[in-house]
């Protein structure tokens, strides 16, 4: 029976990829370069060093994919600073409350570092809900590894097999099947590749679809 619900934030909860993108193509124009959407959707769902690899070959060897990175947190810190926006997802909002109203421990496994993780929720009104939030800060291994699944269940005391998880990416959901969670996608931007959709539990169009297999998704 699940007992543990775990919510990745960024594409799932929150709307945070479009922002990523103009903070990408803001970057990557400081240095005269092209950011492209294609380019975007194609890192969306990898790792880290996966996504980085694609950049520099996309870019070329001289192009320093390092300073991209770091200019693009630069650009999404001024945003968040300057008082912009961050958008729920639909249905996002209502189903961590529905989870913690309904006596489930509710926790956050998130590839981004716990300082925008802890401001973003706080900002949008929901970091009261989570008893447990794990971050990149506190892995050595980023997803689609399943490092910061297993530490969100160990730190809550709880078997994998209790756990539900919602994810948004193919890395991140590689990730919560690898630690033997039941995992349902919810994909923004890339649709789940063939190892995801033969192994999720479910996959929905929107957090607003997951009542109706309520009793299915958590026995």
């Amino acid at each position: 029976m699940i007992t543990t619900v775990i919510f990745d934030m960024d594409g799932l909860l929150l709307s945070t990829e479009p922002i990523y993108f103009e903070c990408y193509k803001k970057a990557a124009a400081e240095d005269g370069r092209e950011f492209t959407y294609e380019l975007f959707e194609a890192c969306v769902g990898m790792s880290g060093e996966d996504s980085c690899d694609l950049i520099q070959h996309h870019f070329g060897p001289e192009f320093d994919v390092q300073k991209l990175i770091r200019r693009t947190y630069d650009h999404f810190e001024d945003y968040i600073r300057q008082g912009g926006e961050v958008d729920f997802r639909p249905g996002a909002k209502e189903a961590v409350e529905y989870f913690h109203r309904n006596g489930f421990k509710v926790a956050l496994a998130s590839s981004n570092i716990r300082q925008w993780v802890e401001y973003l929720l706080k900002k949008k009104g929901i970091n009261q809900y989570f008893s447990s939030v794990t971050t990149a800060d506190d892995v050595s291994k980023p997803k689609p590894d399943p490092e910061v699944y297993l530490k969100t269940a160990e730190k809550l005391a709880t078997d994998v097999t209790q756990c539900l998880v919602f994810e948004d990416s193919i890395a991140g959901a590689t990730a919560a099947i690898s630690a033997g969670m039941r995992t349902c996608v919810v994909p923004q931007i890339k649709q789940p590749n063939t190892f995801v959709r033969q192994n999720a539990f479910k996959v929905y169009r929107s957090l607003e679809d997951i009542y109706s297999d309520m009793e299915d998704l958590t026995a």
